[in-house]
C-alpha cells in the first residue's frame, strides 16, 4: 500500500514512509519471526528457510 501511495504521490514524505516500511518489515522478520520459527521447528524451518526466499522466490534465502 505504501509502495502505491509513493508511486501516486511521488514526493519526499511518501517515498520515506515507504522506505519506513520496507526496513520495518525486514527488521520484524529477522529478529521476531525467523528466530520464533526457527525455535518451533528447529531443523526443518532451517531446511525450508534455505531452499526459498523471504519475501520473493530464491532471494533473501537463509544460508
Amino acid at each position: 500500500m505504501t509502495g502505491a501511495l509513493a508511486l501516486t504521490v511521488p514526493n519526499a514524505l511518501s517515498l520515506a514512509g515507504t522506505a519506513a516500511v520496507l526496513i520495518g518489515n525486514e527488521l520484524q522478520v529477522r529478529h521476531v519471526e525467523e528466530p520464533y520459527l526457527m525455535g518451533i521447528h528447529g531443523a526443518a524451518y532451517q531446511e525450508y528457510a534455505a531452499r526459498t526466499g523471504r519475501f520473493l522466490p530464491l532471494l533473501g534465502r537463509r544460508r
